[in-house]
């Protein structure tokens, strides 16, 4: 399908779930620039669907536990 001869849906891609953060930063190191991680995706989808970004895969980090936080940590922020 496309809208006004650009494509409309992402090109193909692996899509990885991982359960841990240790295994999120696996295929990070294992697939390095071929992988964009998604985590919202309310950037990362629009641009797959226009084909502006076309990764052989795709870490979903959404679910991985310790990642959702946001704390003071002395004069820093950190966020997780």
């Amino acid at each position: 399908m496309t809208n006004g001869g650009v494509p409309i849906k992402p090109a193909k891609f692996n899509y990885l779930r991982p359960s841990s953060l240790e295994e999120a930063v696996h295929y990070l190191s294992e697939y390095g620039d071929d992988a964009k991680v998604l985590s919202g995706g309310q950037s990362l989808i629009p641009l797959l669907n226009m084909r502006l970004s076309t990764p052989k895969y795709i870490i979903d980090i959404g679910r991985v536990g310790g990642l959702s936080y946001i704390h003071a940590d002395g004069e820093s922020l950190v966020i997780g």
